[in-house]
């Protein structure tokens, strides 16, 4: 099951409402942060047979990236960064 999230910036005009988790066909999604190219990424997610996640990188700088969390820091500007679940989705 996935959820729906609002992430937003303090500092930035950053507002983006994503849907992101892996639902019941193994298939999904997860806004990360690329730290070294200073963007926002929405990567397409696909769960294995082992039920483990594909490593993720940037397509811009093909460098490893992460879903974002709760009080991790903007890409952008290194403020942190606020979400707050919305919906679910499956």
């Amino acid at each position: 099951m996935g959820h729906m999230i609002s992430y937003w910036c303090k500092k930035c005009p950053i507002l983006r409402i994503e849907n992101v988790g892996v639902g019941m066909m193994g298939i999904g999604s997860e806004l990360c942060a690329c730290y070294n190219c200073h963007r926002y990424v929405l990567k397409k997610l696909r769960r294995n047979m082992n039920l483990e996640e594909t490593s993720l990188k940037c397509p811009y700088c093909r460098k490893s990236i992460e879903p974002i969390d709760h009080g991790d820091n903007c890409p952008i500007c290194a403020s942190p960064i606020e979400a707050e679940p919305v919906g679910l989705w499956d």
